[in-house]
């Protein structure tokens, strides 16, 4: 392959991947958006202040990512690095109590962008019912995330806080609000396994998503 042909596939490789991930944070928002409104049409939007700090929240998590995409040569990101940026942006927008994150993934998770963007939406969801929800005295909030990859090439995400955890007799499916469908549906739409639990030590979150496809 000559050089100006070998220039021109680089060219088209990067045209390509910069189309898809336009293609992929053009629909998140258009999910923020419908989730946006589906909110609001059954009430559950509550306080307005917080409720507009949520959707600034999700949109900002897409708009995270697209920056980290626009340095990225390969249309990959560095997990740990996107989802600390979440996280912090999630706990300065919702948290007005004492809170901590840690988020353990090695430098070498690097994954698509198609499975970057769910996670990061996925955590500012999760990030927010803890905020409302763990800790109803204001206690200090403690979270945690931790992300492996397996020999059979699928990533585990696990999601965890320290509060109450769900109320008695709590079904995820029968009872969770409209962010928990979100959760449902971003796992669904990464082929991901995905699991709640709960229990005196506080809430979980775990699923599990295939790396490649």
């Amino acid at each position: 392959m000559t050089r100006r042909s070998t220039a021109r596939s680089d060219a088209s490789d990067d045209h390509n991947i910069s189309g898809e991930a336009d293609y992929r944070i053009a629909k998140s928002l258009t999910l923020i958006s419908g989730i946006v409104r589906l909110q609001a049409f059954k009430g559950e939007l509550g306080d307005p202040r917080l409720a507009l700090s949520e959707i600034a929240n999700r949109i900002d998590a897409v708009a995270r990512l697209h920056s980290l995409l626009a340095q990225s040569m390969t249309g990959t990101v560095q997990l740990r690095k996107y989802l600390e940026q979440v996280c912090e942006s999630s706990v300065r927008a919702l948290c007005y109590f004492p809170t901590t994150f840690a988020v353990s993934c090695s430098p070498e998770h690097i994954v698509p962008f198609r499975l970057a963007l769910p996670l990061g939406l996925i955590t500012a969801e999760l990030l927010s019912n803890s905020a409302k929800y763990s800790h109803p005295g204001g206690l200090p909030l403690r979270i945690r995330i931790r992300c492996r990859r397996d020999a059979s090439d699928a990533l585990t995400y696990l999601y965890q806080d320290d509060g109450v955890g769900f109320p008695d007799n709590f079904d995820v499916g029968r009872d969770g609000h409209v962010g928990m469908r979100l959760i449902k549906s971003l796992s669904e739409r990464s082929r991901a396994a995905h699991h709640w639990s709960s229990g005196p030590s506080g809430l979980s979150f775990e699923m599990v998503a295939p790396m490649a496809g």
